[in-house]
């Protein structure tokens, strides 16, 4: 039987926005009284509430982390990353002459590339070893260490060409960590299909280039446009539009408002691309997986993300987590049947620490999205 002939079967996702939202608001207001420290609770209770509704083959997953293994992760980050930031951020530009201060900071952003990167693959270790579905636990093999310096290679390469790299690194990384993840003591694989692994990226990722001047141009093009058809209606002046500085306040929160919304759709095609492709590699046991994402509903459920992340001052920022979470659910399969009753437990022993720099670069909206 072939991939494409062979049984689908679909994740399912029954949180409900109102649901988890009165669970983000709860957070939200524990945090801000306890001055963040519940961070740490919240995030465990999120966690659990989208991992106990997703399922597959009727079986939900489970989520089995601790806010206590969490803290002790902060408490790792706190001198070897939090505590040298403030240093290099704040307390050498006031001790400092600037050159010396400027060489910090620069030095500070370099290790930051393979340190955001360690954190991904912390992150990931992490939640996958605290997630279990019919009793079996997921788990990455490998070393953060090799994820990062191999990840900042890639950046190098990427900056070099002007970021025309960026699918292929993306690629690279996608196969690099998913080569790593176990279920139980099954190995997944990242396939070669024979094709190119950034095969129909590229278009897309052109388009996503380009967002900047493609954007810049469109919205001048709107902006001017409305502003014709107001004056044209005798509504107001130009005489009045130009002595208003509200208006011209206005005006310019309206053309950088319409920028940040045409680059994020301009970018949508190339992550729905890049996701359906990446999921299209993924493989268990002879098993394939299969995504659906589309350009226009990514960039709705982008968009309202990041709308409710900004005019909640990042206080339910979850709410984005939970809404990538149910998006890609949703749309999520898996081809062919594995074994799962051959499948044996991991006999690789659990961490006792969380995320630690995970926590400090917040890197999944204190969700588990990565």
């Amino acid at each position: 039987m072939t991939v494409e002939t062979a049984e689908a079967q679909s994740f399912k996702h029954e949180g409900r926005f109102l649901n988890v939202l009165g669970l983000a608001l709860k957070n939200a207001g524990l945090s801000l009284l306890t001055l963040t420290l519940y961070r740490f609770w919240a995030r465990t209770a999120m966690r659990r509430r989208l991992w106990s509704r997703t399922s597959l083959m009727g079986d939900p997953l489970e989520y089995t982390g601790t806010a206590g293994e969490l803290l002790r992760g902060f408490l790792i980050s706190l001198p070897t990353f939090f505590l040298p930031a403030i240093f290099v951020l704040y307390i050498a530009p006031l001790v400092f002459d600037p050159a010396t201060a400027f060489w910090l900071v620069a030095g500070f952003y370099v290790i930051g590339v393979p340190l955001v990167a360690a954190a991904r693959y912390l992150m990931r270790r992490y939640q996958l070893s605290r997630t279990r579905w019919r009793g079996i636990r997921l788990w990455l093999a490998g070393t953060a260490s090799a994820f990062a310096w191999a990840s900042f290679g890639w950046t190098i390469l990427q900056t070099l060409s002007l970021g025309w790299y960026s699918p292929v690194a993306r690629m690279n990384r996608a196969k690099m960590m998913w080569e790593h993840t176990r279920f139980g003591d099954q190995p997944f694989e990242f396939i070669d299909d024979g094709e190119p692994p950034a095969k129909g990226l590229w278009w897309p990722f052109a388009l996503g280039w380009f967002a900047f001047p493609i954007s810049y141009i469109a919205t001048l093009f709107i902006v001017f446009a409305i502003g014709a058809a107001i004056v044209g209606t005798g509504a107001i002046t130009g005489e009045q539009m130009s002595a208003n500085p509200m208006l011209a306040v206005g005006i310019a929160a309206a053309v950088l408002i319409s920028m940040l919304v045409l680059i994020l759709f301009c970018w949508a095609p190339y992550n729905a691309a890049a996701m359906n492709r990446i999921a299209a590699l993924i493989s268990i046991d002879g098993a394939r997986f299969k995504l659906r994402a589309k350009t226009f509903s990514l960039f709705a459920v982008s968009l309202a993300g990041w709308m409710i992340t900004i005019f909640s001052l990042g206080l339910l920022a979850p709410m984005a987590g939970f809404l990538q979470v149910r998006y890609v659910f949703h749309r999520l399969e898996i081809i062919g049947h594995p074994k799962f009753a051959e499948i044996g437990q991991a006999i690789v022993p659990e961490g006792k620490a969380g995320e630690s720099l995970g926590d400090a670069f917040d890197l999944d909206m204190g969700v588990g999205v990565i």
